[in-house]
C-alpha cells in the first residue's frame, strides 16, 4: 500500500486504495479509509511542507563509526 516514493500524499494514497481496491475485507477498508483520511488532513500537508522547507528526515553529516556522535550514543 502507498507509494515508496518522494513525492508524498502517502496517506492520501492510502485513503484512494481504500476506497477503490475491492480486495481488501471490510475491516481492512476501514481501516484505510479512516488512517488514510486523517493522515491527509493531518500527516500529507506536514510532510509537504517540511520538504519544501528543506528539512532533512536524516542528518546528511552523520558518521556512523563516531562513538562521540550523539546518534551512536545508547542512554
Amino acid at each position: 500500500m502507498g507509494k515508496n516514493n518522494d513525492d508524498g500524499g502517502y496517506c492520501f494514497d492510502l485513503l484512494k486504495e481504500g476506497l477503490t481496491d475491492s480486495e481488501l475485507s471490510g475491516w481492512g477498508r476501514l481501516w484505510s479509509i479512516s488512517v488514510g483520511l486523517i493522515g491527509t488532513v493531518v500527516v500529507d500537508p506536514v510532510l509537504w511542507a517540511s520538504k519544501h522547507l528543506g528539512a532533512d528526515s536524516e542528518p546528511q553529516d552523520y558518521d556512523s563509526s563516531d562513538p562521540n556522535h550523539p546518534f551512536n550514543q545508547n542512554y
